[in-house]
């Protein structure tokens, strides 16, 4: 029951900091919050001189008026394309910004659209491993439950928590690392694991993608894993009783 239980723990622990990641990377409305730390001035006047029109508006959008309002109408569009590429609803990542109404690309390196298909490929295996585990969780939820009907407690307190206690000192580690240190952070794990994302300031999509934006992404992160965490905490809560109920009916 001890190991039964710890890997419970373990997995479960896994489990929504996979989740946690997945749904927040994923989705819209978060990508569009953290895309209003995006440069998008710089990033007009590019995009203006590539399509060979007038540039010098981005300066105008960052001296005046509603530089958040402004910021969310450009790149609704690109929050919207990336997030289809991604999670496998479009094939091709063509993304756009929009200028006085009109949808203009962004010039991107052949080396950027590589890396992006990397990302993707990562989007997808995080996909996976969350379902796969929660397969196996499932099946020691159930082997922990249905031991207790052989007369004996199918489930131990100390075995789940010692479980929980490991990847969350883990995952608690990385957050503190992240939040006092986001550049080393961001680039340990570019270095070490996505090896193809690292570009200079001249790729024009950086003035998107600055380490602001994904910075950004941290606070609804830890609020979707604190929310879970919280019920894997209180589920021996539930689970206890579930299995002296059982262990009582195989007495009678």
């Amino acid at each position: 029951a001890f190991m039964t239980c710890f890997l419970l723990g373990l997995l479960l622990v896994l489990l929504a900091a996979v989740y946690a990641l997945y749904t927040n990377a994923t989705n819209e409305q978060v990508f569009k919050d953290a895309l209003l730390k995006a440069d998008v001035g710089q990033l007009m006047d590019i995009v203006l001189g590539n399509a060979g029109l007038p540039a010098g508006l981005g300066a105008g959008l960052t001296l005046g008026g509603d530089q958040q309002q402004a910021t969310a109408e450009l790149l609704s569009r690109f929050a919207k394309d990336t997030i289809d590429y991604l999670v496998d609803n479009t094939q091709e990542w063509k993304p756009t910004i929009t200028i006085m109404g009109m949808e203009m690309a962004i010039p991107l390196s052949e080396d950027f659209v590589s890396h992006m298909a990397t990302v993707k490929g990562w989007v997808e295996m995080g996909t996976k491993a969350f379902y796969a585990l929660l397969a196996v969780a499932g099946v020691l939820l159930l082997r922990g439950v249905g031991s207790s009907r052989k007369g004996r407690s199918g489930f131990s307190g100390a075995g789940y928590y010692i479980g929980v206690f490991l990847p969350v000192a883990l995952v608690v580690g990385v957050i503190g690392w992240a939040y006092f240190d986001f550049e080393g952070f961001w680039a340990f794990i570019h270095q070490h694991f996505i090896t193809d994302g690292i570009f200079s300031d001249g790729e024009v999509i950086m003035q998107i993608f600055t380490t602001d934006m994904f910075k950004s992404f941290m606070l609804p992160i830890v609020k979707t894993f604190g929310l879970l965490l919280g019920g894997i905490v209180l589920l021996p809560v539930v689970v206890s009783p579930l299995c002296n109920l059982f262990r009582g009916s195989v007495k009678e």
